[in-house]
């Protein structure tokens, strides 16, 4: 068969995408015996300054799958450090190859080429025999050799790159599946958007959420979901906030179903970046979309809206109820003689209590909604105010105040409703009467506010209630403000400390300041 005939065959051999590269590498091997009519064909990996052999054709014992040997002990030694191949038709009168290497391996004639993978020096493509060859090697034979390494470090490129792309393809498909059930644990819906507003995507949960299949809404606007201007509105302005690089929240957000009806949702936005820049590049002009969170939130708002008209109703009428007991029991004890009186005043005193507690609830109430955008706030204001309806609702409590002119906290203005509870609540449990002092201190990382009264200190369940938010010592209209205090402070990211001494107890407001 003609040299070109041979040529063809290992073409053929190396194009076929069916076949495994090691059986490539194998056929090629066997079809350069043939063709160079030597009895030994090996492809090897060299790594180190080590040789293995990873295919072989012939009997050569040293010469099989699996064996190596240093690379110094190898004919192969040569063949790396040339441009072209090396051809050998008498390795025993050659200069070329290492007495060791001929003491090892014994062969006579030897023909081999580099193989390159990915732009390196991976290992070579050999022929030999243990008889010396009478004919010297033709330029075809070389090209031959040259063709059968080459071709086969294309192969193992290949192999590679595919190898690659499967497992890259496996780690995408864990990392969605994993996401996947990051979202159907967290959020009902998740939508995609171009930078115009319009749907590129629905996950199957918008079915159940607004009553439409994905399908129906790619290629959508968004508007088509919302019941009102003032929902496009927000939506507008939220959508340029994203596309500037931000992060966009609402909470009860009305959105409208396929048949009309509205559901309120908590809802999350986000940029989609180009995937092809690299994260420390990316600017807002690589922005392609908006990625969109959604939790239907329609049961918890009425849930909320019930307790809160529940509790409404409650105060208004323990209020309402409690006032008449109070006016009732001040007229008993201005009428009736000292012993009876005494009583009149104890149930005064409890009617007081319940009142002070609907005023609790109602506080919590107002600041249930918390807003996550702290800003700079200067605190010395509110402390001033605090101390100032203090004073005036206690006549006989002093109150010192020591205090620069400004202290700034990273946090939002109903932190003076903490402040006043914990003041309050020191005037009213304190000496008899009470003394309170109060000094804030300023860090670069936070502010400090320390109010000190001289009272008997407080209980352990009031003391629970300020550490960790205990909630079950909530018996009293004491605890419920305490409760508030804790709440609302560690809510604006900052914390209450108490310390106790022989007399009286020091509570500690600590706030951090502003970036």
């Amino acid at each position: 068969m003609e040299s070109a005939a041979y040529r063809d065959q290992i073409y053929e051999i190396f194009a076929n995408p069916n076949t495994e590269f090691e059986t490539q590498i194998r056929q090629a091997l066997t079809t350069g015996t043939e063709y160079l009519d030597l009895s030994v064909g090996f492809f090897t990996r060299i790594v180190d300054g080590t040789q293995e052999i990873l295919h072989a054709t012939g009997d050569h014992p040293l010469i099989q799958p699996g064996e190596s040997c240093p690379l110094d002990e190898a004919y192969c030694r040569r063949t790396i450090k040339l441009d072209s191949q090396l051809a050998i038709e008498d390795a025993r009168a050659s200069p070329e190859i290492a007495d060791t290497a001929i003491e090892t391996f014994d062969l006579g004639a030897y023909i081999g080429a580099k193989v390159i993978v990915d732009g390196e020096v991976y290992g070579t493509a050999c022929f030999a025999d243990p008889e010396p060859r009478d004919d010297p090697f033709v330029d075809a034979e070389r090209f031959f050799v040259e063709l059968v390494a080459r071709l086969g470090g294309q192969a193992i490129e290949r192999h590679r790159y595919e190898r690659e792309l499967t497992q890259r393809e496996e780690r995408l498909n864990e990392q969605r599946e994993i996401y996947r059930a990051v979202i159907d644990a967290s959020f009902d819906s998740v939508f995609r958007l171009d930078t115009d507003g319009v749907f590129t995507y629905a996950s199957d949960g918008v079915r159940d959420l607004l009553g439409y299949s994905p399908a129906e809404l790619i290629g959508q606007p968004i508007t088509i979901a919302h019941p009102d201007t003032q929902t496009s509105e927000w939506a507008m302005k939220n959508r340029s906030q994203i596309l500037n690089g931000e992060l966009a929240e609402a909470r009860d957000l009305p959105l409208k179903t396929k048949s009309g009806d509205i559901v309120y949702t908590d809802i999350r936005g986000v940029p989609v970046y180009d995937g092809s820049v690299p994260k420390p590049e990316r600017s807002t002009d690589d922005i392609v979309g908006i990625l969109i969170l959604i939790r239907d939130a329609t049961e918890r708002r009425q849930r909320e809206g019930l307790i809160s008209v529940i509790n409404r109703v409650l105060r208004h009428n323990v209020r309402n109820e409690m006032s008449v007991i109070h006016g009732w029991a001040d007229m008993l004890a201005e009428d009736m003689d000292e012993e009876q009186a005494t009583k009149a005043t104890v149930i005064r005193a409890a009617a007081t209590r319940l009142l002070d507690l609907t005023e609790s609830a109602q506080r919590i109430e107002e600041n249930r909604d918390i807003s996550p955008e702290l800003e700079p706030t200067d605190i010395i204001p509110l402390l001033n105010r605090t101390v100032t309806e203090c004073k005036t609702r206690y006549s006989d409590v002093s109150i010192t105040v020591d205090a620069p002119d400004k202290a700034i906290a990273e946090t939002l203005p109903r932190i003076e409703v903490a402040l006043f509870e914990l003041v309050d609540n020191a005037a009213k449990h304190g000496g008899s009467p009470a003394s309170i002092e109060i000094d804030v201190a300023v860090s670069d990382r936070q502010v400090i506010c320390r109010i000190r009264d001289d009272g008997p200190g407080l209980p352990n369940t009031e003391r629970g209630v300020i550490e960790t938010g205990e909630e079950t010592p909530l018996v009293h209209g004491q605890g419920l403000g305490l409760w508030l205090c804790y709440w609302i402070i560690t809510t604006l990211d900052g914390e209450i400390e108490v310390t106790e001494f022989n007399q009286g107890t020091t509570i500690e407001v600590h706030l951090p300041t502003p970036p």
